[in-house]
């Protein structure tokens, strides 16, 4: 099935909210450095300190990492600085033993052992390679999901 679509950077956008916040290995990062971080404000206390002045600092502690996270968020919405995806037409073809994805910059092409993950969200699918690479096709562009659905259950049985 062959897939032609013209991507934006609100698409791009959503690919690097996608793999800094629900990506699955990713949640588990954000989880560890807030309980680390409130772990050592409760601990590096003096023994004898208050419990109030403890509850101060975690409130404080957590009330900063809130700033660092929501800072966070807003520089992966105003696009970042380190990747520009290649804006405009874009043509994705999907066979059964892979995918290839050609823009203006050249041609792609991915084998199922390539592949590690399809995701999907309310607007856009993701395919994920091995290689670090990641694809965004909207759903905006797709007359059934029939392709791509048929994509992630070769990718899940291998």
């Amino acid at each position: 099935m062959t897939i032609n679509c013209n991507l934006t950077e609100s698409d791009y956008r959503a690919m690097r909210y996608y793999f800094a916040f629900r990506y699955r290995k990713l949640q588990w990062i954000w989880i560890f450095f807030l309980a680390g971080a409130l772990a050592l404000t409760w601990f590096a206390d003096k023994p004898g300190t208050p419990v109030s002045e403890r509850i101060f600092e975690l409130a404080l502690m957590f009330i900063l990492w809130s700033i660092f996270a929501g800072s966070f968020l807003l520089y992966l919405r105003s696009g970042g600085k380190r990747f520009r995806g290649s804006v405009g037409p874009h043509v994705y073809d999907i066979y059964d033993d892979g995918f290839t994805q050609s823009n203006a910059n050249g041609k792609t092409e991915l084998r199922i052992p390539g592949l590690l993950h399809v995701a999907e969200t309310g607007s856009h699918f993701f395919i994920i390679g091995r290689e670090g690479s990641g694809y965004v096709i909207p759903k905006r562009d797709l007359p059934s999901y029939d392709a791509i659905r048929g994509l992630q259950k070769l990718v899940a049985a291998k």
